[in-house]
């Protein structure tokens, strides 16, 4: 196998990584038309230089570490997998909507969630997207960025928004940000749509992963937070629960995604 080809087949590879979220051996023979061996290597090869990885949740590989800025931020659907159980543990001790989401630009993409059993509740949302800047867990994501990275995503001053926010302004969304450093996590009281609560918390991930945020969300009647005070008795519960929550998880991760 001469330079020129060992190289297109490794990029079709890559490429094959980026439309399927797990390439399995089979999957990359069939793919580039050669026997298993050949793709082994070629699998292997690519491994050893950080373009692929393992995957965490069965056999086959995924894009790796050096390939993160070029992989959709919500390729790596083996989060769920590892944290699925305590996203129930959450949600039972709750009895509210528990999601997880991550930051694509302007907006957040929700991955995965386990809606409440309340007759009133918050369907889970997988797939669905929402403005960054007025939700929960976009803001919580949007406060792990520096400045310099913030205004490459908002180069503007006045903020897209299809409902009354807290947030119509760039310099606004920058104080909000600086409130969600400091209380630890990020709040929404029906900015993204009316009736809607929700509170998120980011979880940390090992080096070359994205990101993600943890959110829990209810209905406002039920829930009664208020957006001048932080504090009501059930923002607090809901608060303490999360953190104990995305404390367990990112110790998951770290066990789990550094070896």
């Amino acid at each position: 196998m001469n330079t020129l080809q060992t190289v297109d087949r490794a990029l079709r590879l890559l490429a094959l990584a980026q439309r399927e979220p797990v390439v399995t051996l089979a999957r990359a023979a069939d793919e580039l038309g050669v026997g298993t061996s050949v793709a082994h290597r070629l699998l292997a090869t690519l491994e050893a230089n950080g373009f692929m990885r393992r995957s965490l949740d069965g056999p086959g590989y995924r894009l790796g570490p050096a390939m993160t800025s070029a992989r959709p931020a919500h390729a790596d659907t083996d989060f769920t997998h590892l944290i699925q159980d305590d996203l129930l543990e959450l949600q039972a001790a709750t009895g509210e909507t528990v999601e997880f989401a991550v930051l694509e630009g302007q907006a957040v993409r929700y991955i995965y969630g386990i809606a409440s059993q309340h007759h009133m509740r918050i369907e889970a949302r997988a797939g669905t997207i929402l403005p960054a800047h007025t939700s929960a867990c976009g803001r919580a994501l949007l406060a792990t960025l520096t400045t310099e990275q913030l205004r490459r995503i908002y180069p503007n001053e006045p903020l897209p928004q299809a409902v009354k926010t807290t947030t119509p302004t760039r310099t606004a969304l920058e104080a909000e940000l600086e409130n969600v450093r400091r209380r630890g996590y990020a709040r929404n009281v029906e900015e993204t749509q009316p009736g809607i609560a929700a509170l998120a918390q980011t979880l940390p991930t090992p080096q070359g992963y994205p990101p993600i945020a943890i959110t829990i969300s209810g209905p406002q009647a039920r829930l009664c937070f208020t957006r001048e005070d932080p504090r009501t008795p059930s923002e607090t519960a809901l608060t303490q629960a999360l953190h104990q929550a995305t404390q367990k998880m990112q110790a998951k991760l770290t066990s789990k995604l550094q070896h």
